[in-house]
């Protein structure tokens, strides 16, 4: 884990802090933190792909990567012992020869329909009018999770395995106003919001701390804080990619990508010759920067740089930049 200098360490209560920073005061800042920049990623980990870029190629490049940036942190602290590796987030679909690895916030509710019906548990012909309640809490897919190792290995090796990925902050800005925001779902106010409040609210009182309803800011000091790997177990709609779908150690054929998500699905079932069986009438999710920054202005400086150290990992396995310019 990379360390913040001792200036921007002291100054990290400061909110007020990162709205007079400017430009060369960062860049000074910066100096001593060894953090990836646009330039540093288009150089290392490829430039943005276009719209006219080829998916196969794409697909080519995204896997090269992978490789390279598990080869560069082997023996490091997010070298994963292979005994960990956890194949409970993966659907099957035997039939048609598929492995999909879901990530929570990341579109997964669109490719569960289509797995509903590619595996005929549902009726509808256009994934998006299968019901969302259905497909997370009344319908089965079929996982790796419980087979013999040499199953699961020769399904792994002849079955298309793909999952889909976005740009961390998003995702984990998404999962914040999903389950602890406004109106939020109960059962992780009550598990985690209440505790994040507890723990990160001076004064807090009851009332304040009974609602679960932490800020952004006090979420993201829950998610930078060390003890809270030991302490808690980190839900999958905020733990970082790399311990959910485990790419240094299980061969994708396509890396998805949230932003492109039609395209990119369309890409799959045309692929596998299964555009006539599937329809969805989809359009890809509109992303704001600004409402990203929205929330990132909610940080200080040393927050951004923890959040970034958090989840560094992923941004590099899949080729997302990183630029403090853009959240203050």
């Amino acid at each position: 884990m990379t360390k913040l200098s001792c200036f921007v360490d002291e100054l990290r209560e400061n909110s007020s802090f990162k709205h007079v920073i400017n430009k060369t005061n960062i860049e000074i800042l910066r100096s001593g933190h060894l953090v990836e920049t646009n330039s540093q990623h288009a150089s290392t980990l490829g430039a943005p792909f276009t719209q006219s870029s080829s998916r196969a190629d794409r697909a080519a490049t995204d896997l090269k990567r992978i490789k390279e940036v598990c080869k560069k942190y082997k023996g490091t602290e997010y070298d994963e012992d292979p005994a960990n590796v956890s194949h409970w987030h993966s659907s099957v679909d035997d039939e048609h020869r598929l492995i999909y690895y879901y990530i929570p916030k990341t579109g997964c509710s669109l490719w569960k329909a289509i797995f509903a019906i590619l595996t005929k548990q549902s009726n509808e012909t256009d994934a998006v009018n299968v019901r969302h309640y259905d497909v997370h809490f009344r319908m089965k897919f079929p996982s790796l999770y419980k087979l013999d190792d040499d199953v699961r290995e020769r399904k792994l090796n002849s079955y298309f395995v793909f999952a889909v990925v976005r740009h961390p902050f998003e995702r984990l800005v998404s999962g914040y106003n999903d389950k602890l925001g406004d109106p939020g779902e109960k059962y992780f106010q009550r598990t985690y919001g209440t505790r994040i409040i507890e723990e990160y609210r001076r004064g807090a009182t009851p009332k304040e701390i009974k609602s679960g309803k932490p800020t952004f800011s006090e979420y993201v000091e829950f998610l930078i804080n060390p003890k809270t790997v030991k302490t808690y177990k980190i839900d999958s709609h905020w733990a970082q990619y790399y311990k959910i779908i485990h790419p240094c150690f299980i061969k994708y054929d396509y890396i998805v990508r949230f932003e492109h998500m039609k395209e990119d699905t369309q890409y799959i079932l045309d692929s596998r010759n299964l555009g006539n069986i599937v329809k969805f009438t989809y359009k890809d999710p509109v992303t704001s920067s600004e409402k990203l920054n929205k929330f990132m202005r909610q940080l200080t400086i040393s927050q951004i740089y923890k959040l970034y150290d958090s989840y560094k990992f992923d941004f590099e396995l899949f080729g997302y930049d990183f630029d403090i310019h853009n959240y203050i």
